[in-house]
């Protein structure tokens, strides 16, 4: 008869049994974790699933339009009002008149001083004294006598000092209708005139006594004149003209 197989023979046939079916086991594992990490994850995917993936990822992408600001360059100021004579400023005032003939009040004016601007309040300036060229062949000057003020048509003018007319003329040649008025001013005659007023406008005629601030008259166009404006001048007592913008800032108080 055959002889039964020792008991320690079949145990250890039994334990390199497991030993090889732990091992298969264990390959299986690793090759399925292989697998895992190594394929796409679109490995794993239906063919539907992969048509609604492409039906997303095709889809074209939504734009926010660009927005675009038009930056414009800021319109050039212009002189307001008229002139006699067209000017090109040169010296640091006639510069400084200039800029105030944008539009901007020129002065400031004491509406109780003893020596007054023409205006009750500051108003631009659109002519300086001196040389220039004349902008018109019916009068200008190309050797401007005085300052041009150019509140607007209309604007009432002022006398600049306690003093009586001496000319109030109604012309439309030259000055235009104008007042020429003598003041003493620290003991010196000092003389003031005011061009190209309106027609009519004149409050006061020859001979007339006037004070400070006393209205006497309004902005015109009349004479050699190219816009509505008040030509003003002062003269010293030899009849010279000065620059009356210098005399007002260093006189009005």
């Amino acid at each position: 008869p055959a002889l039964a197989p020792a008991p320690e023979a079949a145990a250890g046939r039994r334990r390199a049994n497991a030993s090889r079916g732990l091992t298969l086991l264990t390959m299986a594992f690793v090759a399925t974790v292989t697998i895992a990490t190594s394929l796409p994850s679109s490995a794993f995917l239906t063919g539907q699933d992969m048509a609604e993936a492409n039906v997303v990822t095709d889809a074209p992408a939504t734009s926010v339009p660009s927005q675009s600001v038009a930056l414009s360059a800021a319109p050039e100021a212009t002189v307001v009002g008229g002139t006699d004579d067209a000017f090109t400023a040169t010296t640091p005032q006639q510069i400084m008149l200039a800029q105030t003939s944008k539009g901007a009040g020129a002065f400031t004016n004491d509406i109780n001083g003893t020596i007054q601007w023409p205006f009750a309040s500051g108003v631009p300036i659109s002519g300086v004294f001196g040389k220039r060229i004349a902008p018109c062949s019916h009068g200008c000057s190309s050797n401007h006598q005085g300052v041009d003020f150019a509140p607007g048509l209309g604007a009432p003018i002022q006398a600049i000092a306690d003093g009586v007319v001496r000319e109030a003329v109604d012309s439309d040649t030259g000055l235009g209708v104008h007042l020429v008025i003598d003041h003493v001013i620290d003991g010196q005659l000092i003389t003031s005139v005011y061009g190209h007023q309106l027609p009519g406008s004149l409050r006061v005629k020859a001979g007339d006594p006037v004070k400070v601030g006393q209205q006497i008259g309004q902005v015109g166009n009349t004479g050699a004149s190219t816009g509505p404006h008040l030509h003003f001048e002062i003269r010293v007592a030899d009849g010279t003209a000065v620059d009356p913008f210098a005399w007002l800032q260093e006189h009005a108080n």
